[in-house]
């Protein structure tokens, strides 16, 4: 399972063009589509870099799944 991100608590980073989490991601797994942000889930290598550097508390990758 992938980075999962929660669209009730994402703000895009206050409302930025291109958020933290997908400047971060070194898989280039997350991208904006639709004004929200989503997660190529194949793509996702569970670092959880996003989640680290999301300052609405966001993005959740499963404990057993981080690689880091």
């Amino acid at each position: 399972m992938a980075a999962q991100v929660d669209p009730k608590k994402c703000t895009m980073c206050g409302g930025t063009v291109q958020p933290l989490c997908v400047e971060v991601c070194p898989d280039s797994a997350i991208r904006v589509q639709d004004g929200r942000v989503v997660v190529t889930e194949f793509l996702c290598e569970d670092c959880n870099e996003c989640g680290q550097v999301c300052p609405d508390r966001a993005i959740q990758v499963p404990l057993e799944k981080v690689s880091f």
